[in-house]
Formats: structure tokens, C-alpha cells, sequence
């Protein structure tokens, strides 16, 4: 049965899928089954308002620092990982399709969204017209994916408010008209806070910066192609040494560890999601065969897909 709003979740290794087509919309208070040790990707798109404590999470190879009444923007296939929580941090999550906040941030009418939306019936499937908000886009929800100030922390408690009775009332066609309209106002605020506190959305403090930014967003259209370092340097146009000195610069480690440990917390969706099988999975992420795919994947997690799946899956 699908529960919309959650008041504690108790269980943190569990998966628990945030929405789907058929629920575009979700509610979540507490912690979510997301935030675990081990991390994971997400499918969905996340506005996160921070009740109360503090947390320090990884996504995506930037570390997060969260505090009251912090607002985070999590993107479809962000891997978000915590590395440290105190015992009193609590979050209010909207969770919302990839479609709804692609409609949101591209302006789509109540008629394309009909024509568009998955589980919406439509007499065609033109593609709908593009009108995205002005100086904002999913990079730069990227790159500026949090905000501490009282107007944002106002916004997502007030479209929480709307969603929330919207969740437990609407059809599922109202729900995706309201939830497309409540996110696209929520991101235009956003974007109005983001120039008030002299951010600039597209700015890079260096060139390094913009290599590594544009490295993740390479790693993350591109994961299941390729997990060869030289095929990220080639699309940059640099060295492999040169990729190697950006990303340990600020991330740490180096690129083929930030291939790996991003591929491996998709591959961990994919096996908690669904029931596909190895062999699938083998060909989705471009190995040769399904042993070469196990291997990789004991490799960089510490038990084969199997034994992954059984462990964090209710059965």
C-alpha cells in the first residue's frame, strides 16, 4: 500500500522507493531510508527543508553541510551518501518525478503535460514546448544545490503545506497540474534568492573548478558507457593526467574511484528497484558478460549483486 506521507521511518537499510508514475508526488518526514551509511542513488527529484540538527552528506562529490532550516536540491541520479548526522536531525523531503520537475523548470502547459506525462492518457505524444525559467536549468540546480536563508526555508514548509492535503485528495492528473505549478514557483524563488545572495549560477572560481563540474555531469550521462578514465579526459579535451589532478583536487580521490563509486551506487538502484536480472544488468552498463559485472560489482562493494539484493530488499 502506498503511504504518501511518512511521520518516522525507523528502518534505514531498506529500500523504499520515493515515487513512481503512478504516485509522482511523495511526503516524507524524518530520515529517509536514503540516508544510510553505504549511500545510494536517487531517481527522483528531492526539495529537503531541515527541521531541526545538523548533517554533513556527500552528493555527488560535493560535501553538503546542513543545519536548520537549510534547503537542499537533489537531482534524478544524485548519489547521496552521509557521512555524519546528529541524533536530533530531522527533514521534511518533497519527492517528485524526473517528468514534474522537468515540466516545472521548462514552463509546460496543463496541455503538454497531458500529452507528455506517463501514466496521463493523450491522444498524441508531440513534444511539448520549451519555455525553461529564466538563468536556471538542472546544472544549476547542480551546482547551487542549497540555500540557508529564511525566504527558501519559508518556501518549502509552504509548498508542503499545499502538497500535502493536494497528495491525499487529488487524482493523479490534478496532482501532476498542482505539483508541476507548486515546484516551477518554488524553483523561480529559488533563483530570485540565489542572485539576492550575490551567487552567481554559472560562475566558476577557476578553470579546474569547470573541469570538474563538467566531469560529473560527463559521469553522469555517460556511467554506462564507459568506466575508462581516458574517456572522460577525451570528452573534456585534456590529459588523463590532467583530469587526475582536477578530481583529486576536489574530491579526494582519484577519477577512476569516482567512476566506480558512482556506477556502484546506480547499479545498487537498479538492483533495489527492480527485479532485473544480472544478465540485464550486464548489458545496461555495457560489461562483457554477467561475471565480468559481478566481479566489478564485489570489486567496489563488498558482496556480489545477489547477496546485495537479498540484504537491503523486503522479501
Amino acid at each position: 500500500m502506498f503511504i504518501p506521507y511518512i511521520c518516522t521511518i525507523k528502518q534505514e537499510i531498506m529500500f523504499t522507493p520515493f515515487v513512481s508514475d503512478e504516485h509522482p508526488v511523495a511526503l516524507y518526514a524524518g530520515v529517509p531510508p536514503q540516508y544510510t551509511s553505504d549511500g545510494l542513488a536517487i531517481d527522483c527529484a528531492l526539495v529537503l527543508h531541515v527541521l531541526r540538527g545538523t548533517a554533513r552528506i556527500r552528493c555527488n562529490f560535493e560535501v553538503i553541510e546542513e543545519q536548520a532550516d537549510s534547503v537542499v536540491l537533489f537531482n534524478p541520479g544524485d548519489v547521496i551518501k552521509v557521512e555524519k548526522r546528529s541524533q536530533d536531525f530531522e527533514v521534511e523531503i518533497l519527492a517528485f518525478t524526473g517528468f514534474i520537475q522537468l515540466a516545472a523548470l521548462n514552463g509546460w502547459s496543463s496541455e503538454s503535460i497531458t500529452e507528455f506525462a506517463p501514466v496521463l492518457p493523450s491522444r498524441d505524444r508531440r513534444r511539448p514546448k520549451v519555455n525553461q525559467l529564466e538563468g536556471v536549468s538542472v546544472d544549476a540546480l547542480k551546482k547551487n544545490m542549497i540555500l540557508d536563508t529564511p525566504e527558501t526555508a519559508s518556501a518549502a514548509s509552504g509548498m508542503v503545506r499545499v502538497l500535502k492535503p493536494a497528495i491525499n485528495t487529488c487524482s493523479v492528473r490534478e496532482l501532476y497540474f498542482v505539483s508541476v505549478m507548486q515546484l516551477r514557483a518554488f524553483y523561480m524563488l529559488y533563483q530570485v534568492m540565489l542572485r539576492r545572495t550575490g551567487i552567481e549560477v554559472y560562475t566558476f572560481k577557476s578553470r579546474g573548478d569547470e573541469l570538474f563540474f563538467r566531469f560529473r555531469q560527463l559521469l553522469a550521462e555517460h556511467y554506462r558507457e564507459s568506466r575508462s578514465v581516458g574517456f572522460y579526459a577525451d570528452k573534456l579535451c585534456i590529459t588523463t593526467r590532467y583530469l587526475t589532478n582536477v578530481v583529486q583536487a576536489r574530491y579526494g580521490k582519484s577519477p577512476k574511484e569516482a567512476i566506480d563509486i558512482y556506477t556502484v551506487m546506480q547499479i545498487r538502484l537498479d538492483l533495489l528497484q527492480s527485479d532485473i536480472t544480472l544478465s540485464e544488468l550486464a548489458y545496461k552498463y555495457n560489461f562483457s558478460s554477467p561475471s565480468f559485472f559481478s566481479d566489478y560489482f564485489r570489486r567496489n562493494a563488498g558482496c556480489s549483486p545477489n547477496e546485495y539484493r537479498l540484504a537491503n530488499t523486503n522479501q
